[in-house]
């Protein structure tokens, strides 16, 4: 959303895809530029570089069509307010030209405040230049499943630029590509959920394995407790509570997994 915040409605009306497009391709730039480290401290997360980019292309789709639910703090709120009402005038604006258009009345007609339709269809009609925007400076990467393709049973993944390659005989790069996802029409709340439970399993993965090595190693023996005893000489029932003497990192990294 950086362009975006910037839009000057007096003069932008003809130029908001290019300020989309702008936008998007700036936030694919920050994505493409921290990658690697996401990559390297984070090697067994399914979200490679291709789902960051859908997700982040959903943003940008909640922010144009005004479904964004975040805010931030109060100085990111405010950004966001002046946004979403520079954005109702743009779209104040084409509505106005298209009142003359056949059919537009029933269409878009009753909708004169926050033009939800009017620019739902401005995003359908935009959303495959704008996933060419987001990753114009991507290179051979693979979106996370097989969506590329009119059948489900016949999709393929996608090979480079995190884009589908060509069925049609167009040219490759004009465009005509199947956009590989559709995040942009999942609810971001169930977007957020997804990205916050996928980040909770990594990590849980990652403590569980340490604690695996530091409580439980049948190699040397070692079989201890989450309170430090060592469990081949503990009897919990006689009252013989045994502590381990390599046993401690268990308690100690049980304590850090507990909080």
């Amino acid at each position: 959303s950086h362009n975006l915040e910037s839009i000057d409605t007096t003069s932008m009306t003809h130029k908001l895809l290019l300020e989309v497009c702008m936008a998007a391709k700036y936030e694919g730039n920050s994505i493409d530029t921290h990658y690697p480290q996401h990559q390297r401290t984070n090697e067994d997360s399914p979200s490679q570089i291709c789902t960051m980019l859908a997700r982040s292309f959903a943003d940008i789709g909640d922010i144009v069509r005004g479904k964004d639910l975040f805010y931030g703090n109060s100085k990111e709120k405010e950004k966001r307010d002046e946004l979403e009402t520079n954005l109702k005038t743009i779209f104040g604006k084409i509505h106005e030209k298209l009142k003359d258009k056949e059919g537009a009345e029933t269409r878009y007609g009753s909708d004169t405040t926050n033009y939800y339709q009017l620019r739902e269809d401005w995003w359908y009609a935009n959303r495959a230049t704008v996933w060419e925007a987001i990753t114009c400076d991507v290179h051979g990467s693979d979106y996370f499943r097989q969506t590329c393709g009119d059948k489900e049973t016949t999709a393929t993944r996608v090979k480079d630029k995190c884009r589908c390659k060509d069925e049609n005989g167009k040219k490759p790069g004009s465009n005509a590509d199947q956009v590989p996802t559709y995040f942009d029409y999942v609810p971001q709340y169930l977007r957020w959920f997804e990205e916050w439970a996928e980040d909770f399993c990594r990590k849980k993965k990652k403590k569980l394995e340490k604690l695996e090595q530091q409580c439980r190693d049948y190699k040397q023996n070692l079989y201890c407790s989450g309170n430090g005893y060592d469990c081949t000489k503990t009897i919990y029932k006689k009252g013989k509570l045994v502590i381990g003497e390599h046993c401690t990192n268990c308690s100690v990294w049980c304590r850090l997994y507990e909080s």
